[in-house]
């Protein structure tokens, strides 16, 4: 997708295509777009620490799903009545949501002009829903999946998104809460050490929601997400915590920007990232308090460790204030593991590389919001 010329591929997609005009002007729209901003450098805020350019240099894809389907759903109980999936290339004008796109935000555009695959979902009021959905790599290209999922009034959402081990993914999520609507967010992003994912997501909150979210990043040549949630209406509560654990020469930049516009609401953001080897992660949590939002409650913490001298870890915590009525607080601390506890545990007669492997689960465990039981297994530390 990035070596040849973007116009190319497009005219090759749209030539197969039978969409009404109002998605292929979207298309053309977007490619004129991606075209002037053209790929992210590091002169952005949000891929600073990010090169780009690694997705030109790719391995080929060697898991390739069976089938011709981007996701598979699996429900846990009956799906409710009068939920409504639809093809997300089959949906009304209507129903599209327009993303405010710039410079960072290009890969929103190129999702757009390539996109191949996606969904809407809607939730019905008062109703609850189990799901969990796996992203597959289903081509050796890249593949461009946008989903958008409305949960009504009083409805509650217990939703997993897992990708496939090799994938070569663009996903742009959007994700709209009804009033006193409820989500559980599980994002589980296991990656091969040559796959590459692509993540925008953008959660829409009304009043009274609440929003846990728990996301484990592990691995990836290069692994990129930006998430924006909107507080539209008061009282909601958004709770997000990541662990990130990367190898090798692998990459993880996790971004985050949580728009406080009304009063009253809280948000609390944890990040928990290990580097070893010569990998990399760059973390970004921007709170953005506005005028009016007195009320409002902000917490961001983001710790990680440095297990090798040539790894390396970018951390930003950042709050925007605009209101006297707050309460606020941020912290980021990078270091290695804690000498003193590591001397203590082998004065117990522990040996140094279990003692090691204790204190990273104890440190990890901080972001294990849904308390699970198998949430260390399912990390290669």
């Amino acid at each position: 997708m990035f070596k040849n010329p973007i116009n190319l591929a497009f005219e090759k997609l749209s030539g197969q295509l039978d969409e009404p005009k109002w998605l292929q002007q979207k298309r053309s729209d977007a490619l004129k777009k991606f075209q002037e901003y053209g790929l992210p450098t590091r002169k952005s805020e949000l891929w600073k620490y990010t090169n780009a350019k690694k997705l030109e240099k790719l391995e080929e894809v060697t898991d390739i799903a069976d089938g011709n389907d981007y996701f598979v759903f699996t429900i846990k109980g009956e799906l409710p009545q009068d939920t409504l999936m639809q093809n997300i290339l089959e949906i009304d004008e209507k129903s599209w949501k327009n993303i405010k796109t710039d410079k960072e935000r290009t890969f929103v555009e190129l999702n757009t002009t390539m996109l191949n695959g996606g969904f809407a979902l809607t939730i019905p009021k008062n109703s609850q829903l189990k799901l969990h959905i796996q992203y597959q790599q289903v081509s050796k290209d890249w593949e461009n999946i946008r989903t958008v999922i409305n949960v009504g009034e009083n409805a509650e959402l217990d939703l997993t998104e897992s990708y496939d081990y090799d994938c070569r993914i663009n996903h742009v999520s959007v994700i709209n809460m009804s009033t006193d609507s409820r989500l559980k967010l599980h994002s589980n992003k296991h990656l091969r050490k040559t796959a590459a994912l692509i993540h925008f997501a953008q959660i829409n909150c009304a009043q009274n929601v609440s929003i846990e979210q728990g996301t484990i990043n592990n691995n990836a040549a290069l692994s990129h997400s930006i998430t924006e949630v909107n507080f539209n209406g008061q009282h909601s509560e958004f709770e997000a915590a990541s662990v990130n654990v990367v190898h090798d020469s692998c990459h993880i930049s996790e971004n985050i920007l949580v728009n406080h516009k009304v009063q009253n609401c809280k948000s609390n953001v944890i990040k928990r990232s290990l580097a070893t080897d010569k990998a990399s992660v760059a973390l970004n949590a921007k709170a953005v308090v506005y005028k009016a939002a007195d009320g409002s409650d902000v917490a961001q913490s983001l710790k990680n460790i440095l297990l090798t001298d040539e790894a390396s870890i970018y951390s930003k915590p950042e709050l925007e204030i605009n209101t006297d009525d707050v309460i606020a607080a941020h912290g980021s601390t990078i270091g290695e593991l804690d000498e003193t506890s590591l001397t203590y545990l082998r004065s117990r007669g522990i040996p140094k590389e279990q003692a090691k492997f204790m204190l990273i689960e104890s440190f990890l465990q901080d972001a294990n919001i849904f308390k699970t039981e198998d949430f260390l297994d399912r990390i290669e530390l």
